[in-house]
């Protein structure tokens, strides 16, 4: 228990150095979009709020991934399917919110195939866990110094390292 209690701790450490470094526009923009996807789903608009939330979610937004998961689980615009309900549930979870894990647990015993939901639930923290996108983000910065830098050469800018 004290080691999960560390663990949430140093996450939502990161995740408040993250904030704070944030740039204000960034955190507005994904404030606004999340409260467009919201006005969506609450008029029953769902291919709107799923396709506006998924573009979120694409990029890490574990509030839309949670929120992706809920409209799997509960047929909103969506099939029912436990097993996706789960695997964008495992997502949202990273953010390490009690409650986010805990449905991702409630998600894994109502499928009707946990191996085949966590395999599920594995290819998409390939494509969009938070570890995947840190390091997306790390090289993409490190690019951008580079060019920044004047390393960068050539009509495609190759980057020296």
């Amino acid at each position: 228990m004290e080691t999960k209690m560390r663990i949430l701790f140093v996450g939502a450490c990161i995740m408040l150095f993250a904030a704070s470094y944030m740039p204000a526009a960034v955190a507005s923009d994904l404030q606004e979009k999340q409260v467009k996807a919201d006005r969506y789903y609450q008029k029953g608009d769902f291919k709107k709020a799923y396709k506006t939330y998924h573009k979120l979610a694409k990029k890490g937004d574990h509030y839309s991934q949670d929120r992706i998961s809920h409209m799997y689980a509960n047929g909103d615009g969506q099939s029912v399917d436990y097993s996706r309900a789960y695997a964008w549930s495992v997502l949202a979870a990273e953010s390490g919110e009690d409650q986010w894990v805990n449905n991702s647990e409630i998600l894994l015993e109502r499928t009707d195939d946990p191996a085949a939901a966590q395999k599920s639930a594995t290819k998409l923290k390939e494509k969009y866990g938070k570890d995947v996108l840190q390091e997306k983000a790390e090289m993409l910065a490190r690019r951008e110094k580079q060019r920044n830098s004047g390393s960068c050469t050539g009509t495609h800018l190759q980057c020296r390292n």
